[in-house]
């Protein structure tokens, strides 16, 4: 086993948590659950200083102790361990840790008594479950930050595979904490130097916006790129290196950057090449964190989704038509205003038709798509989200999304090109 804490008396490593007596916490806590007895109050006490460690380790693990708690749907916090207002007001930390106890043994509850009956001890699967939680939690909330990780993971992974990077240290599958570097026989690891940020940045000049927009084989080709420039890390004197110190730097300038093109959009002046920066900004508006909402906010993206690679039109509007849409959907998620998201797509493509605001000039220039295909391609989906907000609610069958189209030609519909 790795490190083991020892918090309140209870011992625990990634396997298991255990009392001093040798107990384990949480397989005792699910048995104790599934035999509808009323909890002790010791051991319930020892269940969350157990489960409150374990949430603790891993969000030092994913590089997420030292990010802002909205980046996991938790606000109102600037930090971890800063308290409300008022004495004896709970943290962010111990808000993320009763929607982790709900996570796992309220809504899995059935799941985990199930595996009882198969196996002695279950604390495995408490950690695999915790792992799991802050997974969705954060490609929910931080869609930027999982996109930029997901897309530099796999092209990190794909110049290990050739060989031109290699793991020295840490988890192979790569993460926060793997040490790569340009020769199996590097030194010890540097820390990382300030030109690490100016070096990511460059490349985001030429990422950007499809880093953060395309998906599929889209994303493919991105990662490709992304690849391809993996060598200037050598070049520039950053041989050895945590994965950590590179992806953090290429979230912040790729956060940086989207807030830019967010402001943009609402008719506010885009930073021009060798201006100063704006200052710090606060993170946006984020989405409404009930469950319903954020249900039905994932099923109009999905929806949408699913009908544009239907729709039959070109490829090239339908790469617009992609791009346009997960710019949009971003900026529901994260945009500045606020209210929920599902009701934010609404309005965001409602208030972009037929203008001929400067901004979209902009977008245009951001999204490289052509400035006078973006009304047209706002109305296609605006049509495609009322639809699919029709089948949702049960007035429409989904069939009718994948039917024949009425969209008007040469307005990003069918017949545009």
């Amino acid at each position: 086993m790795g490190d083991t804490l020892k918090i309140a008396g209870i011992s625990w490593g990634r396997k298991e948590a255990k009392t001093s007596t040798g107990e384990s916490v949480f397989t005792d806590h699910v048995r104790a659950l599934a035999s509808r007895e009323p909890l002790d109050t010791r051991r319930l006490e020892q269940l969350w200083s157990a489960l409150r460690a374990a949430l603790r380790s891993e969000l030092k693990r994913r590089g997420l102790w030292e990010t802002p708690p909205v980046y996991l749907g938790i606000y109102g916090w600037e930090t971890w361990e800063a308290r409300g207002a008022g004495a004896g007001k709970e943290t962010a930390l111990e808000e993320l840790l009763a929607e982790c106890y709900s996570y796992i043994f309220v809504l899995r509850l059935r799941s985990l008594e199930a595996q009882l009956k198969l196996k002695e001890n279950i604390d495995g699967l408490i950690f695999l479950n915790i792992r799991h939680f802050l997974h969705e939690r954060q490609k929910e909330h931080d869609p930027l930050g999982s996109q930029v990780f997901q897309v530099l993971q796999s092209a990190v992974r794909t110049a290990v595979a050739e060989g031109d990077l290699h793991v020295l240290q840490g988890d192979e599958r790569i993460r926060n904490h793997t040490v790569l570097s340009a020769s199996p026989g590097s030194p010890a690891l540097e820390p990382a130097r300030e030109g690490l940020a100016t070096l990511v940045a460059r490349w985001n000049d030429e990422l950007l916006p499809d880093l953060v927009t395309l998906r599929g084989r889209g994303q493919e080709e991105v990662v490709r790129r992304l690849r391809e420039r993996l060598p200037e890390l050598e070049r520039e004197g950053f041989a050895t290196f945590r994965f950590k110190d590179l992806v953090d730097p290429l979230k912040a300038d790729v956060r940086a950057r989207w807030a830019a093109i967010l402001d943009q959009s609402q008719g506010e002046a885009v930073p021009q090449i060798g201006e100063e920066p704006r200052g710090n900004r606060a993170r946006l508006v984020p989405p409404d964190t009930r469950v319903e909402e954020r249900q039905l906010f994932r099923k109009l993206v999905d929806c949408v989704l699913t009908s544009l690679r239907r729709l039959d039109i070109n490829e090239k509007t339908r790469e617009y038509l992609s791009t346009l849409w997960n710019f949009v959907r971003l900026q529901a998620s994260e945009g500045e205003e606020t209210g929920m998201p599902a009701a934010r797509l609404d309005q965001l493509l409602q208030e972009a038709e037929g203008e001929e605001r400067p901004s979209l000039r902009r977008l245009a220039e951001q999204l490289r798509i052509p400035r006078e295909r973006l009304p047209g391609l706002y109305e296609t989906l605006g049509d495609l989200l009322e639809r699919c907000r029709a089948a949702n609610s049960g007035r429409a069958a989904v069939r009718a999304l994948m039917g024949s189209s009425n969209f008007r030609n040469g307005k990003g519909g069918p017949g545009a090109h």
